[in-house]
């Protein structure tokens, strides 16, 4: 497997920048060509990898979506992008204040919240709630995606081929926000039917190496850092990959959360403190009247799950990526203080291809 003609300019990195669990160095690095395979390479001095690094290809393929790479070269031009980012948030932010304060505000005594509105704010803020617990790890699903809903599917595949065996995929729902860190495809199929999808991989990799390898080869985020500090490729791979098994996820919490019972205790307890001019809604479950011990059927909990979420959602295994797995990495964006890491693992067997968007500190 042939690298990129890339040659890897060794410097070292700034720990001023935000370079997080660095590793001080005194070995000089060496200026190192990726023509020379990996396995190959004189470990007895560190190599470099940046993201703004090219590759045979960026835009999509007939196999892949496009990989969305915002990596700048400078550390000024990185600063600028950031700026615009910003601008841009703080324009949007002010924007939504400006149209919350040309609402009139509700007047609760002349016009109090009535029972109904009361226990619809409750249901919809039960379900919400309880919604983002639940991954998307339904194999139909992937083939029917909305790429609009999630935020970046970088080199990843647009269809899981249909040889495909072993399908495991990882989503978290577009409402979830806050819990978007992994994103998973991987399928398992003979060598040579995966052969494509490596190829593809290895025409959208900014570089390729092996799990083990990735302790030797070190980030310089910025063409112009230079500092005696510096961050290695092992620290921002995914350490494990995600198994889904057959068992529906449990929706005993979900079906209470919402029985009349609960309910109507919330809406009563909300009209009392309206009354008593104490309105907000508090809807933290009462640990005494919600109970994790039951276990439901699969299939109710099927059939709970395609009434309250949409999809299906099934229990997960997470298994580790050894020594020998191959990753073949489309981005590693370095943005706010954080690696946004997409790309490929492949095992030693080449059976299985794991296809992972990764965001880490």
């Amino acid at each position: 497997m042939k690298l990129k003609r890339i040659a890897l300019v060794v410097t070292v990195l700034s720990a001023s920048i935000g370079i997080t669990n660095a590793e001080q160095i005194s070995n000089p690095p060496i200026l190192i060509p990726l023509i020379v395979k990996t396995t190959q390479l004189d470990r007895t001095q560190p190599i470099e990898v940046m993201p703004y690094m090219e590759s045979k290809v960026t835009g999509e393929t007939k196999l892949s979506y496009a990989v969305m790479s915002v990596a700048k070269k400078t550390y000024n031009e990185q600063m600028l992008q950031h700026r615009d980012a910003e601008l841009r948030m703080h324009a949007h932010i002010e924007e939504h204040n400006r149209k919350i304060r040309g609402v009139p505000q509700r007047d609760l005594i002349k016009n109090p919240y009535t029972q109904e509105e009361i226990e619809k704010q409750i249901v919809d803020a039960i379900n919400f709630r309880e919604s983002i617990k639940y991954p998307i790890n339904d194999k139909e699903y992937y083939n029917h995606i909305d790429v609009d809903k999630v935020n970046d599917l970088s080199g990843f595949p647009k269809k899981i081929p249909s040889f495909a065996k072993q399908v495991d995929i990882h989503l978290k729902p577009s409402k979830a926000i806050e819990d978007g860190r992994y994103i998973q495809v991987s399928f398992t199929g003979k060598p040579s039917e995966l052969k494509p999808y490596i190829q593809d991989a290895e025409n959208h990799a900014k570089f390729i190496i092996t799990k083990g390898e990735a302790e030797r080869v070190s980030i310089k985020p910025y063409e112009d850092v230079k500092t005696n500090y510096r961050k290695y490729v092992s620290t921002i791979l995914p350490e494990e990959w995600i198994e889904v098994t057959n068992t529906f996820n449990n929706m005993y919490q979900y079906k209470l959360a919402l029985s009349n019972e609960n309910i109507k205790r919330q809406v009563n307890r909300e009209l009392y403190n309206q009354k008593n001019n104490q309105m907000g809604f508090d809807l933290e479950q009462d640990a005494s009247q919600l109970s994790s011990d039951k276990v439901l059927s699969n299939d109710e909990n099927k059939a709970l799950q395609k009434k309250y979420l949409g999809y299906y959602s099934y229990k997960e295994v997470k298994r580790p990526f050894n020594a020998e797995y191959t990753f073949y990495i489309f981005k590693f964006d370095y943005l706010y203080n954080m690696f946004t890491v997409a790309g490929m693992a492949v095992n030693p067997e080449q059976t299985r291809v794991i296809y992972f968007l990764h965001t880490v500190q």
